[in-house]
């Protein structure tokens, strides 16, 4: 008896393979959303593109280095504020390109640190 044939007589295993199949796909469905966290290893390992403020240059590094130097800052981070920029002699002016990103990423490490501050 072949598997076509053992199929055609209990659906019920047919199903089961289907159904099986069918969770498994949500599962990692929604297990490569969950890579988008914050704190992922796979967004920190990304690479972002920074901008000067005042000179316009632009630089690119590894957003969790980005986010450090962000977190090393003492009190709120200021939205028009950002990371020493070696263009600008160090002033805090490298901010990310993408502005809806960097928005988010203030605001997550501001309410980070109000979180965790005496």
């Amino acid at each position: 008896m072949g598997l076509r044939e053992t199929l055609n007589e209990k659906p019920i295993i047919a199903r089961s393979i289907i159904g099986v199949a069918f969770v498994g796909a949500i599962f990692f469905a929604f297990r490569s959303g969950m890579d988008k966290a914050p704190d992922s290893v796979e967004r920190r390992s990304e690479i972002v593109t920074i901008r000067d403020t005042e000179t316009g240059d632009e630089w690119t590094m590894n957003r969790g280095e980005f986010e450090r130097l962000l977190l090393l800052q003492s009190g709120n981070i200021d939205v028009n504020a950002g990371i020493p920029s070696e263009f600008s002699d160090g002033r805090l002016t490298g901010v990310l390109v993408d502005k809806d990103d960097w928005s988010e990423t203030v605001n997550r490490i501001n309410n980070m640190k109000k979180q965790f501050s005496p």
